[in-house]
């Protein structure tokens, strides 16, 4: 049996104290936002039992942030979230605490025991798994969902961004760069925010028949966290050569069709124009440049943060859902074709 990771072995990896390891670990405010997120990243990857920070009842200024290890590890897309609302809260003295989770073996002891957790609210990162909102939404406190992986609870205030405009939108784009056959390649199943993006594609499409456009859906199975399935894309292009752009259902995916049009000998954005989401750094080193969508981290922390100030003078949760807008970016991976 592996030994317990304790405080002293952050402290030691992070280069920092054992008493700064526990005031990060407990939200306490005496902490830089920047070194409170190396010592939470180094937590999740050195395996520390979460638990141990359950031990005691929160005060009413605490704001509870449930997360799954796998969402925390991914520093460069929550972390700037997380920082931002942080900082928001911190300035009003609301603390933000963490309830870290294995999402392949969730601890449903610990879940039901946040019942005695005095916080003000939850809010939860992306993976809500049913069976721990189910016991959330008993607690009669408001929860906060930021890009929901699945949308299935009211009396939930859910932050999502604008998924289905913005595909919408670049297809529309992508028609007047004289594209005139549109793929999209994606995973209706991996989350409800896949699924949007997909929809808003389908719809432009079929606003856009009368003009000679043809759209094809290239759905995969994204259950192993794989982004892709490179046999189906090579064969779906082998099969359909006038196809000239894809849209991808984020970054990750575009920069996996990267490989695949490369492989073939093929050339972005001359022989495909290649459109993703997210704006991660790797797409904007890639070559050619990946066109994306911004999702603006940091305004969602901070919106997340006043909203959650707006609860703590008494105002009741006002919105279902409030959608965030996600510009356009683009880069070398669009061309507009010859007249």
């Amino acid at each position: 049996m592996a030994n317990k990771v304790r405080l002293e072995d952050i402290a030691r990896e992070c280069g920092v104290t054992k008493g700064l390891v526990s005031r990060a670990l407990a939200g306490k405010y005496n902490v830089g936002d920047e070194k409170r997120n190396e010592i939470m990243q180094k937590a999740v990857e050195l395996g520390y039992d979460f638990s141990k920070l359950r031990t005691k009842k929160s005060r009413g200024d605490s704001v509870v942030v449930i997360v799954s290890q796998t969402i925390l590890l991914k520093e460069e897309f929550w972390q700037p979230i997380l920082k931002n609302m942080y900082a928001t809260l911190n300035r009003i003295s609301i603390k933000l605490e963490y309830f870290v989770f294995d999402s392949t073996n969730i601890d449903m002891a610990a879940v039901r025991a946040l019942k005695d957790n005095s916080c003000m609210a939850f809010v939860i990162l992306h993976n809500n798994p049913d069976e721990i909102l189910s016991e959330l939404s008993k607690f009669n406190k408001p929860i906060i969902e930021i890009d929901p992986k699945i949308m299935h609870y009211t009396g939930v205030t859910q932050v999502k961004y604008s998924n289905y405009t913005s595909i919408y939108e670049v297809t529309q784009k992508l028609i007047k760069y004289g594209h005139k056959e549109i793929c999209f390649y994606g995973s209706n199943t991996h989350s409800f925010s896949f699924r949007e993006r997909h929809e808003g594609f389908l719809a432009c499409i079929d606003n856009n028949k009368d003009k000679g456009v043809n759209g094809y859906s290239l759905i995969f199975d994204n259950s192993a966290l794989q982004y892709s399935d490179n046999k189906m894309l090579l064969t779906f292009l082998k099969k359909n050569p006038k196809v000239t752009a894809i849209i991808c259902a984020n970054d990750i995916v575009a920069l996996n069709v990267y490989k695949i049009i490369q492989g073939m000998g093929k050339s972005i954005p001359e022989d495909y124009s290649v459109i993703g989401f997210d704006n991660i750094r790797a797409g904007r080193i890639a070559y050619p440049t990946l066109s994306t969508f911004n999702v603006p981290r940091e305004q969602i922390g901070d919106e997340i943060g006043l909203y959650i100030a707006r609860l703590r003078q008494g105002s009741r949760p006002q919105y279902s859902e409030f959608t965030i807008r996600c510009d356009f970016i683009e880069r070398d991976s669009v061309r507009k074709l010859d007249e």
